[in-house]
């Protein structure tokens, strides 16, 4: 028994040394010609499924109104919210930077609208991160003279995209950040605080460096290109033709963002992201959500109290090498007491267990809110069958001195035969 369960953590750690080659080698980009395919599935999570496909129709939050901003002036910046501002919001979130100076009436009239409006949260973004401090080295912000920097919020979130034009896939953000040894906060946590500050400081007590945005749902315009079916959205003329009711305003969290060039405009590639939501969910086509909507679905799982955990590194490995241990002894069993049926069980049983993992992964994003990450996991069970396999025929007799001699036996016959 004690040889059969040495022999089972060695044949672990064979099964884990394969994959520590494959991702090396992949690091190094030997298998360049499956990159296409690679490429279609790089921006796939199986819990995306969830998103896209299997959560119920959600109601519409009435917390939560958009507004498009369009490519307006700063005059128009400023006469949309001297509008807005009548119907007296809880707070508005003004989801644009304003760190370039502009000719005097325009720089002038926003300034004196944002001096009359203390209930505004402006966006910052965060730029040069130093890895070693773990900290940004500074901020593009709007002047002094335009805003306090008590109403900043920064709008950064989290993608691989390099460029505009890059596949910009956004799951996650981060509540808050250090910027020069100052904490600063997400324009989103920003704008939740102002609205219920019990239920933000609940969430932000969860410590998480990094949070999984709980998306719901995208935007329902008024205007005739409607989509989406969360977050009431007005388009810019909306807003100066007084097309809406005034009740739509009050006591609400309001986010003035760019929403394209009109409502309905899915052309256009700034600040428009892919999330989970997007139906094709694999190998995506075309951008589904504005960075300020994404931004009211981190309002609402705050105001929910409705956030995402997620497994941590820890946990995955620790399940990775106990699905290892327990396939390599289940499959050692099999492969002693019946050789001729090991292949067609073995086969079997992994099957169930991907099958078995990934839905779980599923039920418990669904119904708990819970990301379970079985990637690890899955990868040490589609190996475990072959490579037991290729350890006892191969490493084992490597090992042993008689069966290294019957390849030199084989191999100098072979050269005699020819």
């Amino acid at each position: 028994m004690k040889r059969f369960l040495l022999d089972t953590i060695l044949c672990s750690l064979f099964i884990f040394s394969i994959m520590g080659f494959f991702a090396s080698v992949t690091m190094f980009k030997v298998f360049d010609i499956f990159d296409p395919i690679g490429d279609m599935f790089s921006d796939f999570e199986l819990t995306d499924i969830v998103f896209s496909q299997l959560q119920e129709d959600p109601i519409a939050d009435e917390r939560i109104v958009m507004v498009n901003i369009g490519n307006l002036s700063r005059e128009g910046l400023a006469r949309q919210i001297e509008i807005i501002n009548q119907f007296e919001p809880m707070v508005i979130g003004l989801d644009v930077l304003l760190d370039a100076p502009k000719e005097w009436p325009q720089d002038s009239a926003l300034t004196r609208v944002l001096s009359q409006t203390p209930n505004i949260v402006i966006g910052e973004k965060l730029v040069d991160f130093n890895e070693e401090k773990g900290e940004f080295e500074m901020t593009i912000k709007p002047q002094d003279h335009i805003v306090q920097e008590a109403r900043l919020g920064y709008v950064n979130l989290i993608t691989n995209a390099k460029v505009q034009e890059d596949l910009k896939m956004c799951r996650e953000f981060t509540p808050s950040e250090m910027v020069q040894g100052e904490i600063r906060y997400a324009f989103p946590v920003r704008l939740a605080y102002a609205y219920d500050s019990i239920k933000t400081e609940k969430f932000l007590a969860r410590g998480n460096d990094v949070e999984t945005v709980n998306y719901k749902g995208n935007i329902i315009s008024f205007s005739s290109a409607q989509y989406g079916m969360k977050y009431y959205a007005l388009d810019v003329n909306d807003i100066f033709e007084n097309n809406f009711t005034p009740d739509l305003f009050k006591d609400k969290i309001v986010i003035m963002c760019f929403m394209g060039d009109y409502l309905g405009d899915t052309e256009t590639v700034e600040d428009f992201y892919f999330t989970p939501m997007n139906e094709n969910y694999v190998g995506k086509a075309k951008n589904d959500m504005f960075g300020g909507v994404i931004h009211a679905n981190i309002i609402s799982q705050i105001l929910d109290d409705d956030p995402i955990d997620q497994m941590s590194k820890r946990t995955e490995i620790i399940l990775a090498i106990l699905f290892c241990l327990f396939n390599v002894f289940l499959f050692k069993i099999i492969y002693g007491a019946m050789p001729k049926w090991y292949d067609g069980i073995t086969k079997i049983f992994q099957l169930i267990e991907l099958m078995g993992l990934g839905t779980l992964m599923i039920f418990l994003l669904l119904i708990y809110s819970y990301k379970a990450d079985f990637t690890l996991a899955m990868i040490v069970i589609a190996l475990s069958g072959d490579s037991l396999e290729v350890y006892h025929g191969v490493v084992k007799n490597l090992f042993s001195k008689e069966r290294r001699k019957e390849v030199f036996k084989i191999n100098r016959r072979f050269w005699e035969y020819q």
